[in-house]
């Protein structure tokens, strides 16, 4: 990893001294040395301000239609509050034109294929889908947030306390022994909706953004009365099964016709409501025993380093930030710690950005990963106590704010995310950097300029 060199100078020791207590090469950190203790020095002894704050909209919009899947749900976490996704969606018919003349409808079904991946909470417990009928129209050229909504209206189909089965596959339309199989659901639409569709002028037909505009797009929304309820996940770019049907008969035939979501714009509104929740008196303020993550654009933490620009003349060799996931009174066991955290930097006032150690892991097709950047549980024992802990390596952005802070706070902070903000429904609860057993701490290796 290339780093940026400080500038020489001789007082490295006497600032270690002053603002971080101590300079040492200890046992805790004689694994990161490499058996050359001699040539490095080590601390992890600074000083956090960490800061738990609702995060920023992101774009959700699938207009590529490369998203693996689409959140619908709700949760009702003891620790986070009520937390809701729901999707909103054109949709793009097969092929232009159909012969619908004389046809007569027999019913419609929206299918929606689960990908039993992007799951989290409880799928054992009764949950409920309604689906409506915008207002307002889903634009298809346009990018939507996380935060933003669409008008909607009437009810056109339910289906309501069934169970979630995401890794049960059957098959859809074939009972062969060789047909394809997948884990989906059905809902049954309005036969309202469906003679709509049945009766769209053939010059709609014809032309996508002509049908986008009447039929302006369905809200697909979850229910749950369970604790913690479940946070469902469907792959809605699978054409073999996530569509609407069109089931009609023309002189006893009976034929289908499908639409479908891969080709259209969609996507995802988040909304949280944080009330009684433990996580609403811990927000905007400073942290010392807990630390609170929420994936869905929920909650981040802003961790601020204060002395660290009193650092000068080393170079950082390897620098992180060790958090290991709390036990709390009242928590479910259910609701997993995130599986990915990650590092953004704030750019401006309101930009944030992945930070240069995510992006370094990642390469630069952004494929690579996260093994290099960490940012992953891992179980540990510590004193004897099996724990989950999560290494985040800050290297980069560390000798960034060594050597450019000049004093300036904003300089001297990162921001803690799960991964991927707009699509990971999971979270997780932290140490702070006060707690008396597993603090949450920044372990620094670095040389000396002599």
């Amino acid at each position: 990893m290339r780093l940026k060199m400080p500038v020489y100078a001789a007082f490295l020791f006497t600032a270690f001294a002053l603002f971080l207590g101590c300079s040492k090469s200890s046992p805790f950190g004689a694994d990161l040395l490499n058996d050359q203790i001699a040539d490095y020095a080590y601390t992890d002894t600074f000083t956090l301000r960490c800061t738990m704050l609702r995060e920023d909209s992101v774009v959700s919009s699938d207009r590529s239609s490369t998203a693996s899947f689409f959140l619908c749900g709700q949760l009702n976490d003891p620790l986070f509050g009520k937390s809701q996704s729901e999707i909103y969606s054109q949709l793009q018919f097969s092929f232009p034109n159909p012969d619908f003349d004389n046809a007569v409808l027999d019913s419609v079904v929206l299918y929606l294929r689960y990908n039993a991946n992007g799951f989290y909470g409880d799928s054992t417990q009764p949950m409920s889908l309604r689906v409506f009928r915008t207002t307002d129209t889903l634009q298809w050229d346009r990018n939507y947030y996380t935060n933003s909504t669409l008008g909607y209206a009437n009810e056109i189909g339910s289906k309501l306390d069934f169970m979630p089965r995401p890794r049960t596959a059957y098959s859809q339309f074939d009972t062969s022994a060789t047909a394809s199989k997948a884990a989906y659901i059905g809902i049954p639409l309005s036969q309202d909706f469906g003679n709509e569709l049945l009766t769209v002028d053939s010059v709609r037909m014809t032309e996508d953004s002509l049908f986008w505009h009447q039929l302006r797009g369905i809200r697909i929304a979850a229910e749950s009365n369970s604790t913690p309820g479940a946070m469902m996940a469907f792959d809605l770019n699978n054409e073999s099964f996530s569509f609407v049907r069109l089931y009609f008969s023309k002189d006893t035939v009976r034929y289908g016709y499908d639409y479908y979501f891969r080709g259209a714009n969609k996507f995802t509104h988040f909304s949280h409501d944080y009330t009684g929740a433990m996580v609403e008196d811990a927000l905007g303020k400073e942290a010392d025993e807990y630390l609170f993550l929420q994936g869905m654009t929920g909650v981040q933490v802003k961790v601020e380093i204060p002395y660290i620009d009193q650092l000068k003349d080393i170079v950082v060799n390897k620098a992180e930030l060790e958090l290991t996931a709390a036990s709390v009174p009242g928590d479910d066991p259910l609701l997993s710690p995130a599986n990915q955290l990650i590092f953004t930097e704030l750019r401006g006032d309101t930009n944030y950005v992945i930070s240069t150690d995510v992006l370094y892991s990642l390469g630069s097709t952004l494929t690579g990963g996260f093994t290099q950047f960490g940012g992953f549980p891992q179980t540990q024992m510590d004193n004897g106590q099996s724990v989950q802990r999560y290494r985040l390596t800050l290297s980069q952005r560390l000798q960034a704010m060594i050597d450019e802070s000049a004093g300036d706070i904003k300089q001297k902070t990162i921001y803690l995310n799960v991964y991927p903000q707009g699509t990971s429904p999971m979270r997780a609860v932290l140490y702070g950097p006060k707690n008396s057993s597993f603090p949450a701490k920044l372990t620094l290796k670095y040389t000396r300029l002599q």
